[in-house]
């Protein structure tokens, strides 16, 4: 898509703070309910940009899911994406930015703990953010995985309440790589354990499909083509429950969730990324935000690709996705 283009789309949602302005243009998200089903979607709608989202973007879907839940209309909500993938993510062009990183006069600017903290609060894992709305929606939340579940994307599904993918998806956070182990560790832990929870960050290793199945983070992988009709039949299964024993259902276990950590895993994913950012590198490791600098987005990520044993590249697992495809 052009420039030009783009600025010929309206600007639906933005968000800012001080010199940071992130918007979501029209199209970037979709929604729409299926009054009849009683299903509200919510498509990422970016393929372009593999559905990457703007830290705005963050902050519209936790909207459109209150709107979702404020709807006597809808008894179930869906999240997809359209195009190649499910999403890659927070977009790259804002990674840094979003949290105070910036530069005066040619002269790099770190921000301060409490400018790091208010956007990963507000737009990510605290009591306002996306994972919140998403995870305490007293209505169903159901993910649509297909090809990437990254970064975001990921928290979007260890957020919700049931997870369909495909034989393709493949889920990790890529931060893993170039910050060290964040996250919003309850909900890893709560669906996976802390063994493979500890894998996964610990090495970043993109989970294929039928792994996360085995380990808990996905419901079910259904077969490639398959997808939607599997999500229009577990819409079907919950719509015909009633929707106030569902809620009341789920209220039920988010009390048993903030009585297992819950709550501090919320707060510990806001307050542990503004320390993490704040890291200081040691002689010789490798940095993410200097290589980016210097090389580009594409060749640093594929530098840092390289550092590892190919069972832990992500660009691996890539190729194994497209040379499935072809065949």
């Amino acid at each position: 898509m052009t420039e030009g283009t783009e600025k010929t789309r309206e600007e639906i949602h933005v968000w800012e703070i001080e010199e940071f302005r992130s918007v979501v243009l029209e199209g970037d998200i979709l929604y729409d309910v299926d009054e009849s089903a009683g299903v509200a979607t919510i498509t990422f709608n970016r393929p372009e940009r593999l559905n990457a989202i703007t830290i705005a973007g963050f902050d519209y879907v936790s909207t459109l899911v209150q709107k979702a839940e404020r709807d006597e209309l809808v008894k179930v909500i869906v999240l997809k994406g359209a195009g190649p993938c499910f999403g890659t993510g927070g977009d790259a062009n804002e990674l840094g930015h979003y949290i105070g990183y910036r530069k005066e006069n040619g002269r790099s600017i770190r921000p301060s703990q409490r400018r790091r903290m208010i956007p990963d609060r507000d737009t990510l894992f605290g009591a306002r953010g996306m994972e919140q709305a998403i995870g305490r929606c007293l209505k169903p939340t159901i993910v649509a995985v297909h090809s990437y579940c990254y970064g975001g994307h990921l928290q979007i599904a260890a957020a919700a309440d049931i997870v369909l993918a495909t034989p393709d998806a493949l889920f990790v956070h890529p931060a893993w790589r170039y910050l060290g182990p964040i996250f919003n560790f309850s909900n890893l832990i709560e669906k996976m354990g802390v063994t493979k929870t500890r894998e996964m960050v610990l090495t970043a290793r993109p989970l294929p499909a039928d792994e996360a199945e085995t380990a808990g983070l996905v419901t079910r992988v259904v077969p490639e083509g398959e997808l939607d009709q599997w999500v229009d039949d577990y819409c079907t299964a919950i719509a015909a429950l009633p929707t106030d024993g569902v809620s009341m259902g789920k209220a039920i276990i988010e009390l048993v969730l903030d009585a297992r950590g819950a709550a501090v895993g919320s707060a510990g994913g806001w307050i542990g990324h503004s320390w993490i950012t704040n890291l200081k590198y040691q002689a010789g490791e490798w940095n993410f935000l200097k290589s980016r600098q210097e090389k580009g987005l594409t060749a640093a990520l594929e530098e840092r690709d390289n550092m590892v044993p190919k069972f832990f590249r992500m660009g691996l697992h890539r190729d194994t996705i497209r040379s499935t495809k072809k065949k």
